[in-house]
């Protein structure tokens, strides 16, 4: 295994088992040589909502907004409640054609100036994971780099579970509390009270736009041409004074 610069902190995370910096020293093992822009840690269970433990600079209404609206889109909870995959999961292999232009990664990932990220999840208890999720602004995470990470995951998990054994049987991570979780989806339903100033055939053109489906995607769908589908969405940006698809995207979790 190549150690790079983890020496200390490893040491640290083996000395922090047990204790309430635990997670805090796991990050700083997990990030030690990955270059990254922020940090989020995330709990996601197969029957509840996910739970937001931690964060690195990143914004605390964000973290509202994917547990009010996002979280139904997340790739990482929909392979969870699908597969119960642990691991390092990157988005990129997770993520579709149509999940790239969806709402997850077109909405709330934009929003949050993500452009990638990684997972490391590692199982904690019960039906629940701990999610580590690694994010870059401005470019995508190298395959020698996920590389690297899984090479590390056996100690990542090893350091985990000693954690979880030595908190017993009666520790909760976080103490929020959890309602059921709704199932993972693509397609988002706009309120009826929302842009009233749309026709049916602009409405249903704008779920498709916001359930990531490109231009001539839409137009096949629909049967008619890509310039049809691009004078439909000129239309569609002048009645609600926005020249972009993320203004769109705004709009709608806004109102939401």
């Amino acid at each position: 295994m190549r150690m790079g610069n983890i020496w200390a902190p490893l040491a640290k995370a083996i000395a922090a088992t047990g204790t309430d910096r635990h997670v805090d020293c796991l990050i700083d093992l997990v990030g030690a040589d990955i270059a990254h822009d922020l940090v989020t840690v995330t709990r996601y269970s197969a029957t509840k909502t996910p739970e937001f433990v931690k964060h690195r600079r990143f914004s605390d209404e964000m973290v509202r907004r994917y547990l009010d609206n996002y979280y139904v889109f997340d790739p990482f909870y929909a392979s969870w409640r699908r597969e119960r995959r642990l691991g390092i999961l990157p988005l990129k292999g997770l993520a579709d054609e149509e999940a790239r232009r969806g709402q997850y990664i077109a909405g709330f990932l934009a929003q949050s100036e993500i452009c990638d990220e990684v997972g490391i999840l590692l199982a904690d208890g019960g039906d629940w994971c701990l999610g580590i999720f690694l994010d870059r602004s401005t470019s995508s995470f190298k395959d020698s780099e996920i590389a690297l990470l899984d090479e590390r995951l056996p100690v990542f998990e090893a350091l985990h579970a000693l954690d979880i054994k030595a908190r017993g049987s009666d520790f909760s991570r976080t103490l929020a509390p959890t309602g059921p979780g709704a199932s993972p989806q693509q397609k988002p339903t706009i309120p009826t009270s929302l842009w009233p100033e749309l026709s049916q055939r602009e409405r249903e053109l704008v779920q498709m736009i916001l359930a990531g489906h490109p231009t001539a995607n839409i137009a096949e769908r629909l049967g008619i041409t890509i310039g049809t589908v691009k004078n439909h969405r000129r239309r569609i940006y002048e009645k609600l004074d926005i020249t972009t698809e993320r203004e769109l995207f705004l709009q709608f979790f806004q109102h939401r």
